[in-house]
């Protein structure tokens, strides 16, 4: 029998997704335990280095099951490598680039994966500057901020007009947004694990769009898995997963979305090195679909950590 780990599973972080990354944790703790593992749950309130540093001594491997700000822009990661812990997940560098969706979209235009143009808003763009982008882009447009996951602070807007209005009434202060347009038709998602792709899924919420609430309250989101797509066009949009997957050079786990079109076209809309593992959770359900149960997918991810970590 393999012998079991020391694993430490960071959790909180006191980012807006704080909450979520409890759940997540949560859950990858329990699943661990009953895996034989010797699991710590360390709950952080924000990143500082003198908590984060104490929470990981004495592991054999961490998993950051930490959503947004410093666990998933590479500071947390950045923080591990200095102290020679291994950890589950992309390293600094990778996860600091998937995190910013500006650098993220500029990567995938470089490897042909389709992408929808953007305006970029500094956080003292003035109204007519909002105004001008939006109608630019075709008047029904997405604002969204450029370092943020879990669809927080994003606004779903029916037109210029409406895009001014989201704009004043945006409540993080000094962080850019960005503007896109809107993709009709269907939002997917692309597990990715170790290398490789695990199928597409598709994403279709009982009411408004893939926000926050719809992403995790149970219900509020029915799930395809597999999509139904023809075939050719499923290949397509895990094959471009893929693609910006090695070139950001990710590793262990990402879950990469999209919107695509009535004409079957996908757009990029962005990248979770960090995808949550709760009840309603994406990457979770790929792997189940491949025949990995939730324990099974935990325990692979910490040893194959822990075995890169030693070899290294």
């Amino acid at each position: 029998m393999t012998a079991p780990l020391a694993v430490t599973v960071l959790m909180g972080g006191g980012t807006r997704e704080h909450e979520v990354s409890l759940d997540t944790g949560t859950a990858v703790a329990d699943a661990l335990d009953r895996r034989g593992h010797r699991v710590r749950r360390a709950v952080l309130t924000d990143a500082a280095l003198g908590p984060l540093l104490g929470a990981v001594d004495g592991a054999d491997v961490v998993f950051v099951a930490l959503h947004g700000g410093a666990g998933e822009d590479g500071r947390v990661q950045a923080a591990l490598e200095l102290a020679g812990v291994c950890y589950v997940g992309s390293g600094p560098g990778p996860s600091a680039v998937a995190m910013d969706k500006i650098w993220t979209k500029q990567i995938a235009r470089e490897c042909g994966v389709p992408t929808t143009p953007e305006h970029v808003l500094a956080p003292d763009a003035a109204d007519d500057e909002v105004r001008a982008a939006a109608e630019d882009l075709g008047g029904r447009v997405v604002l969204k901020p450029t370092g943020e996951g879990s669809a927080v602070g994003v606004t779903l807007c029916a037109d210029a007009d409406t895009a001014v209005a989201a704009w004043r009434e945006r409540d993080l202060p000094g962080v850019r947004f960005m503007l896109e347009p809107y993709v009709e038709g269907h939002e997917l998602t692309v597990p990715l694990l170790w290398d490789e792709s695990y199928g597409v899924i598709e994403i279709r919420p009982r009411e408004g769009f893939y926000d926050y609430t719809n992403k995790y309250t149970a219900g509020r989101t029915e799930y395809d898995c597999p999509a139904d797509l023809p075939a050719p066009v499923a290949e397509a949009v895990a094959s471009h997963a893929l693609d910006l997957y090695r070139a950001l050079h990710l590793r262990d786990m990402a879950r990469i979305d999209f919107r695509m079109d009535h004409d079957h076209r996908p757009y990029l809309l962005e990248v979770n090195t960090i995808p949550g593992m709760t009840g309603t959770s994406l990457l979770p359900m790929g792997a189940a679909h491949a025949g990995i149960d939730f324990d099974e997918l935990c325990d692979r991810l910490c040893r194959r950590a822990f075995a890169r970590g030693s070899a290294t």
